[in-house]
């Protein structure tokens, strides 16, 4: 009930400021039976707390309103937020699918077939493809049809451009006690034709003793002998990474690089074939 004082001032009783401050408990049904009958006993009588509900329902309704659309956007915040996070992970995962293929599965995409057989060496006058343009002429290596020994690995790849290919010839031999001698006189005894220039014997390029016609230049030529076996191995490297080794990094010379480049050494670069100026000079 409102009161009226002298000089037209409206305030309201103490019972409607009771009721007013029940009025939110009573919309939860928070309240006790008699505390809910004083609150419907004196609305039944009173227009302003009436209407005072009402104003309470309104603004409770534009809170749940208010609060619903707050929870739509962040909802779709969250929901915009984790579209991102997975398609971030899924990229760095592809990232280290790609970068593990790179590193440790090298040789994969479009590449020269890799023999392994003994036929596919004997039918190669050229170890592999008759469009070899490696650097070397492949002195070290035996004609396929005088292999006197059995061989027992033969790896072949080339890849690259017209103008500039990568190459990683290996071949592996075994051979009685007679022909691993002979076949090692052979090797002590490769000269160029064009140079003139002999290869050279070292046992400190590898633990085994290497023969070899090429060294720290653009590519390695050499052939490693096992006595204790009777076996030879005959190797040319141009360009080849360290790690898409198909052969055991073991053969490699001590100081062969990551890209094919010799790790720090004061070795001068030996060939016995004529380098690019030789064969310019050479021709004129």
């Amino acid at each position: 009930m409102y009161y009226v004082k002298k000089g037209g001032e409206v305030v309201r009783n103490t019972e409607c400021c009771v009721v007013q401050d029940l009025i939110p408990l009573a919309l939860d049904d928070l309240l006790s039976e008699d505390s809910k009958r004083l609150v419907q006993t004196h609305i039944e009588t009173c227009k302003k707390c009436r209407e005072y509900i009402e104003e309470v329902k309104e603004d409770r309704c534009e809170m749940q309103k208010a609060e619903a659309s707050r929870d739509g956007r962040l909802g779709r915040a969250l929901k915009r937020r984790k579209y991102e996070m997975l398609g971030m992970i899924g990229g760095i995962v592809i990232f280290v699918v790609v970068l593990f293929l790179c590193l440790f599965q090298p040789f994969s995409g479009k590449q020269e077939e890799v023999y392994t057989v003994k036929e596919h060496y004997e039918k190669s006058e050229d170890y592999g493809k008759q469009n070899y343009k490696g650097i070397a002429r492949l002195a070290l290596f035996p004609k396929a049809d005088a292999v006197s020994g059995q061989v027992e690995k033969f790896y072949y790849d080339c890849k690259g451009s017209k103008i500039y290919q990568t190459y990683q010839i290996y071949l592996e031999c075994s051979y009685t006690a007679t022909e691993f001698l002979q076949e090692k006189e052979r090797l002590l005894s490769v000269t160029d034709e064009k140079t003139g220039r002999s290869v050279q014997y070292s046992e400190e390029e590898n633990d085994l003793p290497c023969v070899y016609a090429m060294l720290y230049d653009e590519g390695f030529e050499y052939a490693l002998l096992s006595e204790a076996e009777y076996k030879v191995i005959y190797i040319y490297l141009q360009g080849t990474d360290i790690r898409q080794l198909y052969f055991n990094r073991k053969y490699l010379p001590k100081d062969y690089g990551q890209a094919g480049y010799p790790f720090e050494t004061e070795r001068e670069a030996f060939r016995i074939y004529p380098t690019d100026q030789e064969e310019f000079f050479d021709e004129t």
